[in-house]
Order: C-alpha cells, then structure tokens, then sequence
C-alpha cells in the first residue's frame, strides 16, 4: 500500500495528464416527478412531470470523471443530428470537455436512455432510444481521421466499450495501431464475448462476468485462470478483473495480485468502472506507468462512486478524503 503523500502528489499531478476518450457516447435523461394516481385510459401511474435532469453517460461519463479528477480530456464519438446531441454538446462543454473529435451523423440518433421516476426515486419504466448497428465505414473513416488528427496533443488512448456500435472491430485496430505508433498507452474498458477485438491493448479492465462469458468458462472461475485466457486472446500488458467487493485482480507477466477492495458503504455500483478507468488512466500518466499504485488510486475512485446514487463523477477532494478514510481505518485496526 502507497504512503498517502505520495497518492496524493499524484492526485495533485492529474492536472498535467491529457486523455483522448473514444467510445460510446450516451445521455442518460430522467424525469421526476409525482404518481398519486392511476390512468383512467389503463391501470398506470400518471406522472406528474416536475423536472428534467441530464447526466453524462457512456464513454461521456469516463471523459467527465477524467475532468472531474483535474485531468484536460478530448471526447470521441458518433451523436445524432438532433436535439439530444445539442443537449449533450451544451453539457460537454459547460464541464470543459473537449468536443472537436465528436462526429454527428444525420442518420443514427443520438443514444439517450430515459428514466422516469417518483417520489423517493422509485423508478416506473426506462425505455432507451438507441441504434446498436455498427457505424457506416463513412463515419468510421471521419472518426478515424479525427482520432489521428488529435491523438499526438494526449498521453494516453481510454477506448470506452458500451456495445452501441461505435467501437468496431476496424476502428479499434486503427486505434490502437495509432497509440503503438505513437509510443501510447492504449486502455480498454471492454464488451462483448469477443476480446480479440482489443488485442494490442496495453490494459484491459472486465469485471468477473464479462471475462467469463469473453472466455467462455464459468462464472464462478477463478479469476487468475479467467486473466490468463484474456491475455492469450489479446496479449495485453495488464488484465484488471473487477470482483466487486472482493477488489481488483491484476495479473500481467510478473504474476497476480489481488488489490481488496476499500469501501463497505455500497449504495450503487452505477458509473464505477468508469471511475475506476478514469482515475488508472490519469494516475498511469502522472506516475510513469506505475501500474500497482494506478490501481490503488483506481480503486479508491471507485470506492468513491459506489458510495453515491446513480452515475457520477469523482472529485480530488472525494478522493483524497476516502483515502484518508481508508488509511486512518487501518492503523486504529493495526
């Protein structure tokens, strides 16, 4: 475990790190509101609409946890030609995103899921407005040309997998292609049963149900043999396999690590891979690709965003002070 000057000169050096984020962009939309009646057209609530809120969702909530932590990051993706893009263009650059690697194509519709809930945030229905076909070449060949264009003004390469189409097979092998030629790290938040896909990556970070169904073996395997598998299947420097509460594997050519996990406060797991992801990629940067105590601080912003509801981003404070938290639990334990 680092001592907590150290993980905090490296927090504080996260303004120095620049991340290029390309993924899947969504816009997650929920409407509040009251239900004290039934429909009298059929037995459904009727809700009462009192507010819209709009939250950064996908590879647009990785890109919002980089901002949040005090990295500069440039977002990368396919939106509509319609009124949720200019929604969530308006968001991107109100958090100081970068948005001149975003592609708009008259033809796909922007990705927004919507919630409507009631009262005390119960949920009735979410229904998704989304096009999961994979991008027409034309749109792939612009989102190629732009990923070259920018890629030399950043560090690090993030490649953010929601499985919405964006990430093709020939997308993700001219960009990865770019960060090796580049001499840049290149890290996966992965989908699919297929990791093939990402080989070249230099890590890759699948929680335990996505390595077993990419590997084909039990859910219940043990998490170095899932790890060993994806490394054959994608010859990545580093395989992080997310447990949950059981923390982080990491497993690369010097073996195996488990790293625990550091909260027992879970509200919600929403957004935490993201954060995870987001704070690796800028704690790689600022340490010079020290990996073991870019997970730890990974972790920790994970800890972070279980500890809220819904999808969130990370701030230094937040991290600094569960780091704190953490570390004065273990010496009153010690």
């Amino acid at each position: 475990m680092s001592d907590k000057g150290k993980l905090f000169s490296l927090i504080d050096s996260f303004k120095n790190c620049k991340v290029l984020v390309a993924g899947d962009i969504i816009l997650d939309e929920y409407i509040w509101g009251k239900a004290n009646r039934l429909s009298p057209e059929a037995p459904v609530p009727v809700l009462e609409v009192g507010k819209y809120e709009y939250i950064l969702g996908g590879a647009a909530n990785v890109a919002n946890n980089i901002r949040s932590l005090g990295g500069k990051v440039a977002l990368a993706g396919v939106i509509g030609n319609d009124s949720q893009a200019d929604k969530l263009k308006d968001i991107l650059n109100t958090n100081d995103i970068n948005t001149s690697c975003l592609i708009n194509d008259a033809n796909r519709p922007t990705t927004v899921k919507t919630r409507l809930l009631a009262h005390n945030r119960q949920q009735l229905v979410r229904f998704d407005r989304e096009v999961k076909d994979p991008i027409t070449p034309e749109t792939e060949l612009k989102l190629t040309e732009k990923i070259s264009e920018y890629a030399s003004e950043f560090d690090l390469i993030l490649l953010s997998d929601y499985a919405k189409g964006v990430l093709t097979e020939t997308f993700l092998k001219r960009a990865i292609s770019l960060a090796h030629e580049q001499n840049k790290p290149v890290l996966v938040d992965p989908k699919g049963l297929d990791f093939v896909k990402y080989c070249g990556a230099t890590l890759i970070t699948p929680n335990r149900l996505e390595a077993a169904l990419a590997t084909k073996s039990p859910q219940d395997a043990n998490p170095e043999e899932l790890a060993l598998k994806i490394k054959q299947q994608v010859n990545a420097e580093y395989i992080l396999v997310t447990l949950g509460e059981d923390g982080i594997l990491v497993f690369s050519a010097a073996g195996a690590k488990t790293i625990p996990a550091v909260t027992s406060e879970v509200y919600d797991v929403t957004g935490a891979g993201d954060s995870l992801i987001s704070a690796i990629s800028l704690a790689l940067i600022a340490s010079g690709n020290d990996i073991e105590t870019s997970v730890e601080i990974g972790n920790y912003a994970a800890g972070v965003a279980v500890r809220k509801i819904g999808t969130t981003a990370v701030s230094p404070a937040e991290l600094k002070n569960i780091i704190e938290l953490h570390l004065m639990e273990k010496t009153i334990k010690v």
